[in-house]
């Protein structure tokens, strides 16, 4: 119920409206997520929780890193344009989460096991890479076209730079 308040009233929605909107009292919606972070990091995991399932429907044994990838970020791409307010809403929250296992932490290291990537520059490369996909999908919201073509140049501008294919001096390999 919150997840769909926050899908019709923004990304800015104060927890009075998200209360208001689902009918429930501040005192019942802080019992559950303790305050507006706690939302926002729920919100996240839901978030993360989406993609991975969408990553796992897609995996097959001989899936190549490029296609990984590809799935990665059609995930993230799919999930923005299906909801963005939710998206944004998410976004903001884990942007300014702290700790050791941040969202795009999590994200990341999937990214990075489904490249079949070890090395700690190609770690560096998920990360970039995500912020990169983050960057563009903010861009593209703000006049979408088919996510389908938006998360295709991305996967292709993306490839291009992967470690998989280049090497850190950007030599291939």
């Amino acid at each position: 119920m919150v997840r769909h308040s926050v899908a019709d009233l923004g990304p800015d929605a104060s927890m009075d409206q998200i209360c208001e909107a689902t009918g429930t009292s501040k005192t019942v919606l802080y019992r559950y997520f303790g305050d507006r972070a706690g939302l926002v990091d729920d919100m996240g995991k839901w978030a993360m929780k989406v993609i991975t399932q969408q990553l796992d429907r897609a995996a097959t044994p001989d899936m190549s890193p490029r296609e990984a990838l590809t799935h990665m970020i059609t995930a993230f791409v799919d999930l923005a344009s299906s909801r963005p307010h939710v998206y944004r809403f998410c976004d903001r929250g884990v942007t300014n989460q702290t700790g050791q296992q941040t969202f795009f932490d999590s994200i990341a290291q999937l990214l990075c096991a489904r490249m079949n990537f070890t090395q700690p520059e190609q770690y560096m490369w998920a990360r970039g890479a995500l912020g990169f996909v983050r960057a563009c999908t903010d861009e593209w919201l703000t006049n979408p076209t088919d996510p389908h073509t938006f998360a295709t140049h991305l996967s292709t501008w993306l490839w291009k730079s992967a470690p998989a294919t280049n090497d850190v001096e950007g030599k291939q390999s």
